[in-house]
């Protein structure tokens, strides 16, 4: 599986991977950082970012930090449906701020969601009220997260040297703090959901502070440790444009070790324990469909006590990380905006 629809003038080089990985290290590090390390000029990055940016090649947003993830509820939502029906299920979820994802897989399921929503109860509400109510869907089946222990603003490229690498890291201003989500920054996420370099004018033009203000309470919301921006991309044009979900069976006991241990592997976007059947979901990036059973096999050596119960293979990504996807390009933005009006959360 590659990506066809990917123009040949759209295929990044070795520069834009290492911007990209760049990006992903450090999201709002100045182009002068970013060129340091990159060997290149401040005006050659910001260039090379804008085109990919343009074509909806790559984006920069905002996204719930693991401990707010986990303070909150996700769930890895599977929906089969009859095949004339998952297309116009999937378009009804596009302007959903609860749907973070939403990719159309084959496996066990039609259509495969990550649902983040500020508790338990608003979840149970959006799952009957919204998703059991799609016109033509047969099973909603749904794995709720307990932990989580890597998404994909852990996942990286590895298109950087490790010196390199490593001075973005220490450059990186802001440490991971328990989460903590103020109901006033709620305008802020918003603008950095549409923008994640967004300069801190532009901040507070979007939230209606001056410049200093942004600039103050972007640091506290970063440094807060309930948020985090983030690079992200099509997989047309990461070099890993297969994605495969696993559900995996391992005694209760064995989970949380298994866990970090699967969390670690490079390929690896989500790893996170849930309540259902099976106790643990993965979501890996890999180059080629080939991959898949070297992959598994891989998982299995691992943890000999795993069992792989089920799993779905991504055709497309209609919805990625607060971007409605058009043929693999970022489209449309769908803020992180998860909070109902009124609400607080500590």
């Amino acid at each position: 599986m590659g990506g066809p629809y990917v123009k040949e003038n759209d295929i990044p080089d070795e520069l834009d991977l290492a911007l990209l990985n760049a990006l992903q290290i450090a999201p709002r590090a100045s182009w002068r950082l970013l060129a340091g390390v990159l060997g290149i000029s401040p005006i050659t990055a910001a260039r090379r970012w804008e085109q990919l940016k343009a074509a909806g090649l790559a984006w920069v947003t905002v996204c719930g930090s693991l401990r707010l993830l986990e303070k909150t509820s996700l769930a890895v939502v599977a929906i089969t449906a009859d095949a004339g029906s998952i297309q116009h299920a999937a378009d009804t979820l596009l302007a959903d701020p609860y749907t973070v994802n939403i990719a159309h897989t084959v496996g066990n399921c039609d259509l495969l969601l990550f649902v983040w929503t500020p508790d338990l109860a608003t979840f149970a509400r959006y799952v009957v009220e919204r998703l059991n109510r799609l016109p033509g869907v047969r099973t909603v089946g749904v794995s709720l997260a307990s932990e989580v222990y890597s998404d994909g603003s852990r996942w990286g490229l590895q298109a950087l040297d490790p010196e390199q690498a490593h001075s973005l890291r220490k450059a990186a201003p802001y440490q991971e703090k328990p989460a903590i989500f103020r109901m006033e920054d709620r305008k802020l996420v918003v603008a950095l959901s549409h923008n994640g370099r967004a300069s801190y004018e532009e901040l507070g033009k979007r939230v209606g502070t001056s410049a200093a203000t942004a600039r103050r309470r972007l640091r506290r919301v970063l440094g807060d440790g309930a948020y985090v921006v983030r690079c992200e991309m099509s997989r047309e044009i990461s070099g890993f444009p297969v994605e495969v979900t696993l559900w995996l069976a391992t005694p209760p006991d064995a989970a949380h070790a298994v866990g970090r241990r699967l969390a670690r592997l490079p390929q690896t976007r989500l790893c996170a324990t849930v309540v259902d059947n099976s106790n643990l979901v993965v979501v890996l990036w890999l180059r080629s469909t080939g991959e898949v059973q070297a992959l598994e096999s891989q998982i299995v050596r691992l943890a000999p006590e795993v069992h792989i119960a089920r799993r779905a293979l991504t055709l497309r990504h209609l919805k990625l990380v607060n971007r409605v996807l058009d043929d693999g390009r970022a489209g449309r933005v769908v803020p992180a905006d998860v909070w109902p009006s009124g609400s607080t959360f500590t």
